[in-house]
């Protein structure tokens, strides 16, 4: 063999393990047929996301349950920068115009619900409906300058309901290869099971009146990546484990009986024998008959051996939490009242804050600049401002304070002072000391008691 056959044959022996590699799914070339024969499907549809997220408690949790944490209180948007809003007493005029677009269309709820959303496939979106002249209210035409009362609504939607359909092919666009044009097709999903009835809508949305939401998405592209890529092996492998689970309880439940003619020198049933010998064991079965005579056959219960799936479950339950940065046990409701004080919560949570920093920031900056552009609200720098999901609950703050407290009495009756400040106890516990009468008031945020109450 030349040496220009043999680099011929090392490129197809390449290319084919390239494609038995893309064909399976997996970097295993020795067993190609493994995802097949483990049931793994080879390439995932927005369909085999959504299917399995409606059919399937982990996997539903697995979508919601990190939005959930991260949204369970909501950011304020504050001008300039966050040590700037710190420094004021009150909100800006631009911070409350911000607020109030989100209280009245029931932004916090819809963000959410669209984080879930956009979980689900690669991408999800907020479709703005607009009131106005022509120009301002038809779906199809850019959107021009309006104003916060001309809003509709905001819809939230899945991928599959929102497509691109045509692309800027102008090479000196800034927005050169995104979407110009989605058609919005409302009964693409059964949200909540139902049949869509009435939710007929299919029209053409200009890019200007979409904000799109794609968790993993480079700043160029609309694609981000589904939540359950990466642990839906692990799903089916669970819901394999699951489903056996109860299969193999059920034929026990159902035990079949097989009965050995132990006569060998008898000669065989007349179809006479048999039938009457079918109609007594079916009234013995149905419990009609409490004694059964066999004739000489001997009858073996056919059981089912159960293995303990409790092993190969949590293994593959660990990797689905592991791939959306939740402790198992929080996965599956296991959290037994303690959330935030054991390690598994703190995990968790911290995931979460970090999640909060990042995506959640970038939904919360995604519609503030979307209504910037259109002049619903003035153009200024802003930032997004989260408290701390690992800070002590109320509870917590009034146990250490009440510890405090009898270290200060303590150290005061054997003392006659104390080295704690009472008013760092009281700022501790979530009130301010008053200087004139030394009572205390508790310290309520407005704004984070009414985003809580949205």
């Amino acid at each position: 063999m030349n040496p220009r056959q043999q680099v011929v044959l090392n490129e197809i022996s390449s290319r084919v393990t390239q494609s038995l590699r893309g064909l399976h799914s997996g970097s295993d070339t020795k067993h190609t047929q493994a995802w097949a024969d483990y049931g793994y499907k080879d390439a995932l549809e927005f369909a085999d996301y959504y299917e399995m997220s409606e059919r399937f408690g982990i996997a539903a949790a697995a979508l919601t349950l990190p939005p959930e944490l991260c949204w369970r209180t909501f950011p304020k948007v504050k001008e300039g920068s966050i040590e700037d809003g710190e420094s004021r007493d009150s909100d800006t005029p631009w911070e409350d115009s911000v607020h109030d677009i989100f209280k009245k269309n029931k932004l916090w709820r819809k963000i959410k619900l669209a984080d879930e959303y956009q979980r689900v496939g690669n991408y999800g979106a907020f479709v703005v409906q607009v009131r106005g002249n022509e120009q301002q209210a038809k779906w199809d035409q850019p959107l021009p300058n309006i104003r916060p009362d001309q809003i509709v609504k905001f819809t939230p939607l899945y991928e599959d309901q929102l497509k691109p359909t045509a692309w800027e092919g102008d090479q000196q666009s800034e927005r050169y290869g995104q979407p110009t044009i989605y058609t919005f097709d409302e009964s693409q999903v059964q949200v909540n099971g139902g049949n869509n009835e009435g939710r007929m809508r299919s029209v053409n949305v200009h890019w200007t009146r979409v904000i799109v939401f794609a968790e993993g998405a480079d700043s160029d592209s609309i694609y981000g990546r589904p939540a359950l890529k990466r642990c839906f092996n692990d799903l089916i492998t669970l819901e394999k484990i699951i489903g056996a689970g109860g299969e193999g309880f059920w034929k026990s439940a159902s035990m079949k009986t097989v009965y050995t003619n132990t006569n060998k020198d008898a000669p065989p049933p007349s179809s006479e024998e048999v039938d009457s010998m079918d109609e007594a064991i079916a009234d013995f079965a149905a419990g009609m008959d409490k004694h059964l005579m066999t004739g000489g056959l001997d009858p073996k219960v056919l059981g089912v051996a159960m293995g303990d799936p409790e092993k190969p479950f949590n293994v593959a339950l660990s990797s689905v939490a592991a791939s959306i940065g939740v402790a198992a046990k929080l996965l599956i409701g296991s959290q037994e009242g303690r959330l935030a004080s054991d390690q598994d919560g703190i995990f968790t949570l911290a995931n979460m804050q970090s999640r909060r920093s990042g995506w959640c920031s970038q939904m919360m900056e995604a519609i503030v600049d979307w209504m910037m552009a259109h002049n619903i609200v003035a153009r200024s720098e802003y930032e997004i401002e989260w408290d701390d999901l690992l800070a002590p609950s109320d509870k917590d703050k009034f146990e250490l304070g009440e510890r405090l407290t009898k270290v200060i009495v303590e150290m005061i009756k054997f003392t006659g002072e104390s080295p704690i400040d009472p008013s760092e106890v009281a700022k501790i516990m979530g009130y301010k000391a008053q200087a004139d009468d030394g009572e205390f008031e508790a310290e309520i945020d407005a704004d984070e008691d009414d985003a809580l109450s949205r």
